[in-house]
């Protein structure tokens, strides 16, 4: 059974044999034992779940297991699966990493926070979708997990564009390069996702404004650990800054290149 605010993702789902539903209220009305969830941020969590006439928990079957694969405010996460276990539901965050090729391969990696019995439970249901189910901890730990990973990938990826932009500014082949950094300890996952620069589909892929939220996140889970992030904090600003460009926001994160050029002097 598939609901979602995004009529073309319904008709997708359908085509491969899922059953539409037009509410949240009706997913739960199908008499569905577990329910996964995948939202844009913490705000739309709270109201899918929460909501006293529409949201999941009012209209839910006795113990459902409620997997959401959102990334959000690790507290949030907190409250929400506690709201759950109150209401004799389990609920486990379990965010996941490996872009659209991942997904598309079921080949996702699913960062999982929650009671041991959440994590087994749902982990039947997640190795349909991914090869790398990990139990981080408690609830709120997925979310934790998720943010930290993301918050590497970003300086990550700035590190080698900027890299990038040196040595294409000083005429190296952008081949020649990309090989060379691909096979010496420039190495890494943003490498391999870029390829040779300049020739990335920045239409497809993870968006900058999703990069943006979660260094927000990341930034926020900081300052309440008294943690500072001095890299962490210049990619933030990088990337707001690009999802500020309503023509960006929309584009995969490695268009930091295209931004990182436009600062040359």
């Amino acid at each position: 059974v598939v609901f979602d605010a995004n009529p073309s993702s319904v008709d997708a789902a359908v085509a491969l044999g899922a059953e539409k539903a037009d509410s949240v209220a009706e997913v739960c009305a199908k008499e569905c034992s577990t329910i996964v969830t995948m939202l844009p941020a913490s705000k739309q969590v709270e109201e899918v779940y929460l909501d006293s006439k529409n949201g999941l928990l009012e209209n839910a079957n006795p113990d459902t297991l409620f997997i959401d694969c959102t990334t959000m405010d690790p507290s949030v996460a907190v409250s929400v699966s506690l709201a759950c276990s109150e209401r004799g539901h389990t609920m486990v965050d379990a965010p996941v990493s490996g872009g659209v090729g991942g997904a598309e391969a079921a080949t996702l990696s699913f960062m999982v926070g929650g009671s041991s019995e959440g994590f087994g439970r749902s982990k039947e249901i997640l190795t349909q979708m991914g090869k790398n189910i990990v139990h981080c901890g408690d609830a709120g730990k997925g979310q934790v997990a998720k943010i930290c990973n993301n918050l590497v990938l970003a300086i990550t990826m700035i590190g080698l564009n900027e890299g990038y932009n040196l040595a294409l500014t000083h005429g190296m082949d952008p081949s020649t390069i990309a090989n060379i950094f691909n096979s010496s300890s420039a190495q890494c996952w943003s490498s391999g996702y870029v390829g040779v620069p300049g020739t990335k589909d920045y239409d497809k892929g993870f968006q900058v404004a999703l990069m943006a939220k979660d260094l927000g996140l990341a930034m926020k889970a900081a300052e309440e650990a008294g943690v500072q992030l001095p890299l962490g904090s210049g990619a933030c600003e990088m990337y707001e800054e690009m999802k500020g460009d309503p023509t960006v926001a929309l584009k995969d994160f490695s268009y930091v290149l295209e931004h990182l050029k436009g600062m040359n002097k």
